[in-house]
């Protein structure tokens, strides 16, 4: 099946790609702002956004199933997006240290004429982050454009110690839950 993937995620890409989709990709550019306070109101608002800036865009595709993502991290009552520099990746990641948090991945699946949203999350637990583990991984430029400064599947692997839930939340893609929807509408 092909479709439209609204994300330069190389990390969201490739999830699809290993799991059978012919992927076009087309990032969005929009603002990502919106009124919700919870994990996943905000991740699904902020999901709905990047579909709708695709659909009003030149590349939009009627005939194509699309998919628009965000992820976000939810720990100790707030939530936690990417950082700015490396001393807010710094920051991040000394705080999520020893601790659990959740990674929620909101989704706005486009297809057959309709739009299908939701989220889904993961409690990711970090083991304790030497200075060392965390001056190495900073130097790597790992941190960037990722929420709570890190990536699954990478140089920040060291730092998780357990992860309950679906990891292609984590990743940024709720693969699961998408690919139900896909199957229900393709039955």
């Amino acid at each position: 099946m092909t479709i439209v993937l609204a994300s330069k995620s190389p990390a969201r890409l490739r999830l699809l790609q290993e799991n059978g989709f012919e992927v076009i990709t087309c990032p969005t550019d929009c603002e990502e702002t919106t009124d919700k306070t919870l994990p996943g109101d905000v991740d699904k608002d902020l999901a709905s956004l990047k579909m709708a800036a695709y659909k009003a865009g030149p590349s939009f595709r009627e005939d194509l199933p699309a998919l628009a993502c965000d992820t976000l991290l939810w720990f100790d009552g707030r939530l936690i997006g990417k950082a700015a520099d490396e001393e807010g990746a710094r920051r991040q990641l000394l705080s999520l240290s020893g601790r659990t948090h959740q990674v929620y991945s909101g989704y706005s699946l486009y297809m057959d004429g309709k739009t299908y949203e939701g989220y889904d999350y993961t409690d990711v637990t970090f083991s304790t982050i030497s200075n060392k583990m965390l001056d190495r991984y900073i130097e790597s430029m790992e941190w960037k454009g990722a929420a709570g400064s890190y990536r699954i599947g990478g140089l920040a692997d060291e730092f998780i110690a357990d992860v309950k839930g679906s990891t292609s939340t984590v990743v940024g893609l709720p693969l699961e839950r998408i690919s139900d929807i896909i199957k229900a509408l393709r039955v």
